[in-house]
């Protein structure tokens, strides 16, 4: 006997080729039987007629480290969009490693630089077994990966000061980075705009890349600029991968700000070479014209220096170089009226879903003075959306095969009581807002649009088991309505349901049926080791 069914779904496996219709048996958590006419007795039945039944989709780039441990605080808005594993970690900021030297200062790194409202919590685990230790015991809506943030591995081992390391300190590094690849961690992230991973320089990143390469582990970047300086940022990168042979993944590509708009082709290009040229560079992207970050962004490095704290004290004495390079970096991603508050956690509530403009204006203010009197007020946490994307840069780097897609957001529940903020809609939609860009734009086959966000990022993470329909693979199934697919998520009500996925099955088990969660979270985390 089956343990799950699936009957007259269309398949779309993942691999690019055309769709088919057939059944699909699925037996202790493994796909067991695809044909046409299968017809075993299983425990649980799925008429998928008229519906996609595709592989799990898989979100390389999110934030959820630790929204499993929040107290009923349900993953839910990642397991409705049809996602069956996340990769957390992203952008140089992990939960680990830490040490109770770091510990502290680690959980102001990711409250700050993630504008994530931790509410007391403080990080608790050292390493990647302490992280997967803790899963079994809170376990996720979704399945796990882990990255080592540079900025943590950086701030465990030297403090969050704007300094190189000393070699034996880069030692330090490497041994810890080597230690959590060992145990399980996909590869490291770096996130050179957020200290401390910003004050990290080339010869730092290619000692780390190649020890990443000793594991055949990745190595993500959120680039040092994604605006004015984003072609020097790429050949940086480039630079430690020719150093490594590492294999590269460029976090959420894009184009801030208006002077950069229309360059979509000139920088895929650029990447285009260097993998013409064997270097292995794959990127991610999410399908929204407004990023999404923390207000400190705008605040220079070495203003940053010493972590969160340090900075407020920078900050509540602004000299004028702080204010003016606060305002050079506003106006680069778009100037006041293109940033929106999306919450000061009950420090100026009027200001929520309030342009920084108009606040400024309340507060009798410069727009960049404001910036600093917020940010005190917030304790250096305030997530903002940016709206400084071109849409025709965003379709175009869209239609590229080698870019998968990431959220870059966390998993949230849906309940409001539970949420103080309203949060950027990616957390929510990215993965139907993908699938309904493609088709309403005619982009690409869906087959294509499926492959991109399955069967790619598998082979990216090294993953054999999932990322494509066939006997033998794990049962991570999305089963969805091509047709009605679609995002309903807004910048000003996040909090919305999908429309479209219908059934999501995680290793085997139901984990969303007729578009509603079922039972209690059972997701684990998964080790790059075992593969």
């Amino acid at each position: 006997m089956l343990d799950i069914l699936i009957k007259n779904g269309t398949i779309v496996d993942g691999t690019g080729s055309n769709r088919y219709q057939a059944n699909v048996g699925i037996t202790d958590g493994v796909i067991t039987e695809i044909a046409k006419d299968l017809d075993i007795p299983a425990k649980s039945i799925i008429d998928a007629e008229n519906q996609i039944v595709s592989s799990g989709f898989i979100d390389i780039h999110s934030h959820s480290d630790l929204s499993p441990f929040f107290v009923n605080y349900k993953m839910q808005s990642k397991l409705y969009q049809g996602i069956s594993l996340e990769i957390v970690g992203n952008c140089g900021i992990s939960c680990l490693p830490t040490n109770d030297k770091s510990r502290k200062t680690i959980t102001e790194l990711l409250e700050g630089a993630l504008a994530l409202p931790l509410n007391g919590m403080v990080v608790e685990d050292d390493s990647i077994t302490d992280y997967a230790e803790h899963i079994e015991r809170c376990p996720a809506a979704t399945n796990v990966g882990l990255l080592v943030g540079h900025g943590t591995l950086r701030g465990c081992v030297m403090g969050f000061d704007m300094r190189p390391p000393t070699k034996e300190e880069l030692q330090t590094m490497a041994d810890l980075l080597d230690h959590e690849l060992t145990h399980g961690a996909f590869g490291m992230s770096l996130g050179l705009i957020y200290p401390p991973s910003s004050y990290g320089d080339l010869e730092e990143f290619i000692v780390l890349a190649k020890v990443l390469k000793k594991h055949e582990a990745i190595l993500t970047v959120h680039m040092r600029s994604e605006s004015t300086h984003i072609f020097d940022a790429v050949r940086e990168m480039l630079k430690v991968v020719e150093s490594s042979h590492v294999h590269l993944q460029i976090s959420h590509l894009k184009l801030i700000g208006k002077p950069q708009w229309g360059k979509a082709d000139e920088l895929l290009a650029m990447i285009k070479e260097a993998r013409s040229k064997g270097l292995d560079v794959t990127c991610d992207q999410y399908p929204y014209t407004a990023t999404s970050t923390n207000m400190a962004a705008m605040v220079p490095g070495w203003a940053q220096s010493g972590g969160p704290e340090a900075m407020c004290q920078r900050l509540a004495k602004p000299s004028k170089e702080l204010l003016t390079e606060i305002k050079i970096e506003m106006e680069r991603r778009g100037g006041a009226d293109k940033v929106l508050i999306v919450s000061t956690h009950d420090k100026y509530p009027e200001f929520d879903g309030v342009t920084l403009d108009k606040a400024a204006k309340a507060l009798n203010l410069e727009p960049e003075m404001a910036v600093t009197v917020l940010l005190c007020a917030a304790n250096g946490g305030i997530p903002c959306c940016y709206f400084c994307l071109a849409e025709e840069d965003m379709l175009t780097i869209m239609r590229e095969q080698f870019i998968c897609v990431g959220s870059d957001g966390y998993a949230f529940p849906f309940d409001k009581g539970l949420i103080s903020t309203n949060p950027h809609p990616r957390s929510f939609g990215t993965f139907p807002r993908f699938l309904q860009i493609t088709r309403e734009q005619q982009l690409m086959s869906l087959e294509a649009a499926i492959a991109k966000i399955t069967a790619l990022p598998a082979e990216i993470l090294g993953l054999k088991d999932r990322g494509t329909i066939a006997i033998g693979k794990k049962a991570d199934l999305t089963i969805f309505d091509a047709s009605q697919i679609a995002d309903r998520s807004s910048y000003t009500d996040a909090l919305r349901k999908p429309a479209g996925i219908n059934y999501v099955i995680i290793d085997g088990k139901i984990a969303l049926a007729k578009g509603e969660q079922v039972g209690e979270d059972f997701g684990r985390v998964l080790l790059h080791e075992q593969y």
